[in-house]
C-alpha cells in the first residue's frame, strides 16, 4: 500500500524542492565545466578540509569506484589532488587546489547571496517564525524513531 501525503506534507515538499531549485540552479548554471554532483563533491572536500576516497562514497553514497571515476575527471581539470596517506598506503586522501578552493567559495558566496535575497523578501517576524519552524520540525526528524515510524505505518 502506498503511503499519500498529507496536505501539509505535500506543500512542505514542492516548497522545500522549489526553495531549493531556485537556489542550486543560478549556481551551478553559473559553474562552468562542473555538474551538480561534482559541485557537491568539491564542497564535501572544502568543509573536511581533507578526506578520503571512502568517506566521500559513504557522503554522495556511492561505490568508491564512482568516487574515483569523479575524481579522475576533477584531478585532470585541477580541481583536486590526491596523496597516499604516511600511515596506511591504501588509504588515499583528496585535497582541493587553490583553484578548486576559489571556485568553491564563489559558489558558497553565490548560494549566500540568494538565500539571503530570498529571506530579505520577508518581514523579520516572518523570518523569525520560519526559522524557529523549521529548527523544531529539524529537532523532531532528528529525535525521531525512523524504524518504529516505518514499522507502524506498514502494518
Amino acid at each position: 500500500m502506498t503511503h499519500t501525503l498529507s496536505p501539509a506534507a505535500g506543500r512542505l515538499e514542492v516548497a522545500l524542492r522549489k526553495l531549493g531549485k531556485s537556489i542550486a540552479e543560478p549556481v551551478v548554471n553559473r559553474i562552468e565545466g562542473l555538474t551538480k554532483g561534482q559541485i557537491f563533491m568539491i564542497y564535501h572536500i572544502r568543509e573536511a578540509g581533507r578526506c578520503t576516497v571512502s568517506e566521500l562514497a559513504g557522503k554522495m553514497d556511492v561505490k568508491p569506484s564512482a568516487i574515483t571515476v569523479m575524481l579522475d575527471r576533477l584531478e585532470n581539470h585541477g580541481y583536486v589532488s590526491r596523496e597516499r596517506d604516511t600511515e596506511d598506503r591504501r588509504v588515499v586522501n583528496v585535497m582541493l587546489t587553490d583553484f578548486a578552493q576559489s571556485v568553491i567559495d564563489n559558489a558558497v558566496d553565490m548560494h549566500n547571496r540568494l538565500v539571503d535575497h530570498h529571506l530579505a523578501q520577508l518581514l523579520p517576524n516572518e523570518v523569525e517564525q520560519l526559522l524557529n519552524t523549521l529548527e523544531k520540525l529539524a529537532e523532531v526528524a532528528a529525535t525521531a524513531d525512523a524504524g518504529d515510524i516505518l514499522d507502524s505505518e506498514s502494518r
